[in-house]
């Protein structure tokens, strides 16, 4: 029985070949996307006989990543839009081996050309990369790392471009509002905040998230604040 991938090479060929003619196409014609796709299928197969998740990161990183990454380069550059799974698949390793830059990028890049998700994926890719960005950083936070440049970059896009579920946006204003109101242990504390600025936008991120989906969980924090900022204005409690 052919895989997924098998198939879904199979009908982008099929597309090509009404589309192309059989020259070759900025460096990227049908016959190369046929070869490296079954190349690339095998190096998948490869990759699911790891049992361990780490394993299969590591081999990522230090063979497919590097192996295909120049191929993906050439089809961007070529500006050719065609669907390419190759292209597809190396957007979610490079999110899996951390590498956010590229990851980041090529990721807009795909929203930007209205590319499909690889098939199988159930997120499109303004929830993928959402979901993504703020788990690492969630992770980063936690250990006292910095988040940017890569959580302004993409909260900018959660804010004002795209259309996420309530419950994830909820989630990206829950996690910018608190991440305001630190102390230095890195845990959310209102009355560690002195600047009434910080303290009301920190509230009004939460009270966002609040909106969105108000089983978020940010009630209790907003009363915080709320009560943080009375006691700055009354000049009392600080």
């Amino acid at each position: 029985m052919a895989s997924s991938l098998a198939k879904q090479r199979k009908r982008i060929l099929e597309k090509q070949a009404s589309q192309f003619a059989p020259e070759v196409v900025s460096g990227a014609d049908t016959n190369s996307l046929h070869i490296k796709l079954i190349d690339f299928e095998e190096d998948r197969k490869y990759l699911r006989s790891f049992n361990a998740i780490s394993d299969r990161v590591e081999h990522k990183r230090n063979v497919l990543v590097p192996k295909y990454k120049p191929y993906v380069q050439a089809y961007l550059e070529s500006g050719e839009q065609f669907e390419n799974p190759i292209f597809t698949n190396l957007v979610i390793w490079l999110f899996d081996i951390k590498e956010l830059d590229t990851a980041i990028d090529w990721c807009m890049t795909a929203i930007e050309r209205d590319l499909p998700t690889p098939e199988n994926f159930r997120r499109d890719w303004p929830t993928f990369c959402a979901d993504e960005v703020l788990a690492w950083a969630e992770s980063e936070s936690e250990r006292g790392n910095s988040i940017e440049p890569y959580f302004s970059k993409v909260f900018e896009k959660v804010n004002k471009e795209w259309r996420l579920h309530e419950k994830v946006e909820a989630k990206w204003f829950k996690f910018a509002g608190l991440h305001l109101i630190r102390n230095e242990d890195g845990q959310p504390q209102a009355t560690a905040v002195g600047n009434l600025e910080t303290l009301e936008k920190a509230l009004g991120l939460l009270q966002h998230a609040h909106n969105k989906h108000c089983k978020v969980g940010v009630g209790t924090q907003i009363k915080k604040i709320e009560q943080r900022i009375r006691a700055i204005r009354d000049g009392t409690n600080l």
